[in-house]
């Protein structure tokens, strides 16, 4: 048994480079599996969290993966447009607080979002810097910050 040990440990001393080559690979073979797993739990519990506190998306006819990827992420995909009157027929008769969303531009990848104030009280968000409805002059944040 002692010779096989003192066999091992040569070798391993003499190709250290190839066994610890050995190691490195079984060791993220091992590891990598699991970073993953944590990796995306993480990122479905964040798109989860937004789309949770969201309880109803109403928009025109069309695709509703694009409308709600536009609605609660920004996404680069714009649907159609709705009429203000729609807006008016869900707060009319009490159905819902509407909050409506206008997120055609970009300006140097980020999404120019148009909204009325209730946005901000429904996302947490506050003003960090300029005034509160002049939005040219503020900066978004989140609550408590």
């Amino acid at each position: 048994m002692i010779d096989s040990l003192y066999i091992a440990w040569r070798y391993v001393s003499f190709n250290w480079a190839r066994t610890l080559t050995l190691v490195a690979c079984v060791t993220l073979i091992a590891v990598l599996p699991l970073a993953l797993e944590l990796l995306l739990d993480e990122s479905e519990r964040q798109l989860l969290a937004r789309a949770e506190t969201t309880p109803l998306v109403v928009g025109a006819k069309g695709s509703s993966l694009d409308l709600v990827m536009n609605s609660l992420y920004f996404g680069d995909s714009v649907p159609e447009p709705i009429s203000m009157a729609a807006v008016d027929g869900i707060a009319n008769p009490g159905l819902a607080l509407p909050i409506p969303l206008h997120v055609r531009f970009r300006a140097r990848g980020h999404p120019i979002v148009g909204t009325t104030l209730e946005y901000l009280d429904f996302r947490g968000l506050r003003v960090v810097a300029g005034r509160r409805g002049a939005a040219a002059d503020g900066c978004l944040g989140r609550a408590g910050r």
